[in-house]
């Protein structure tokens, strides 16, 4: 096991995310939201990730979306629920999000939206910068599930959509 202590980099300085200025990073093996954000990190520090999520994104797509599922089943138990205990399952999934609309654009995400907002990305739902603003500002609503399921869903058939047209200008 390499970990490696690393500084938060300007483009992902996010209270929401990282309450600290360093975080530390399994390099040995690398799990994109622990910490979040973690291919990102090590990127923006010059240190070597190996594959890169917003290259090879049709595969780690996959997993975020199969991660994003079985959160999204806890999720609704929570809520169901009415547990008190929803924020930190909900801040993964708000980084999934994240994740997903930044990598299906091909590019690393970047929290810092002085560097380049939601809305400047190709490939988005309607109001993708807003409805993120909202969910960030109230994490623990149920309202703010529903937003994040349907942003899912909604980035997921546009990312989709965007596959089937590069493949057949290929063709």
């Amino acid at each position: 096991m390499k970990e490696m202590t690393l500084s938060i980099p300007l483009q992902l300085k996010d209270p929401f995310f990282f309450p600290d200025l360093k975080v530390r990073v399994d390099t040995s093996h690398i799990i994109p939201y622990e910490p979040f954000f973690a291919y990102e990190i090590l990127y923006f520090n010059e240190e070597s990730p190996g594959s890169l999520p917003w290259v090879d994104h049709e595969y780690f797509i996959g997993n975020i979306l199969k991660s994003w599922r079985e959160g999204e089943e806890c999720l609704k138990t929570l809520f169901n629920k009415r547990s008190k205990d929803t924020l930190p399952l909900m801040k993964k999934s708000i980084a999934q999000v994240y994740m997903l609309l930044y990598w299906s654009n091909s590019m690393p995400v970047i929290l810092n939206s002085d560097i380049t907002p939601i809305d400047s990305l190709s490939i988005k739902p309607v109001n993708a910068g807003e409805r993120m603003s909202f969910i960030r500002n109230n994490p623990t609503l149920f309202h703010s599930f529903v937003q994040l399921s349907q942003l899912f869903e909604e980035q997921h058939k546009q990312y989709a959509k965007s596959l089937a047209l590069k493949r057949a200008r290929e063709n």
